[in-house]
């Protein structure tokens, strides 16, 4: 796989990543609204939206660090092909 193609592999697993979380958040949250500047749900539904938050906060850190190992990985492979 060319560098380009594995930079873009990280970059679509970010977006179905955060698809994912969206589809989630609106299955556990009926009345979620990620472009509110208000709470992101009804009273009702807050205990299910910071459950699933808090599950996010620990799945997005996780994938930040694979995905560092394996920006890591492609620097050493393109500085070894120089």
């Amino acid at each position: 796989m060319t560098p380009a193609a594995q930079l873009q592999a990280i970059v679509d697993r970010v977006h179905r990543n955060e698809a994912d979380w969206e589809a989630l958040f609106h299955e556990c949250v009926p009345t979620y609204d990620p472009h509110t500047d208000d709470q992101p749900a009804e009273d009702r539904y807050m205990g299910h939206y910071d459950e699933a938050d808090n599950d996010r906060a620990h799945q997005c850190r996780e994938l930040l660090l694979e995905l560092t190992a394996e920006l890591e990985a492609l620097t050493r492979e393109m500085e070894g092909s120089r």
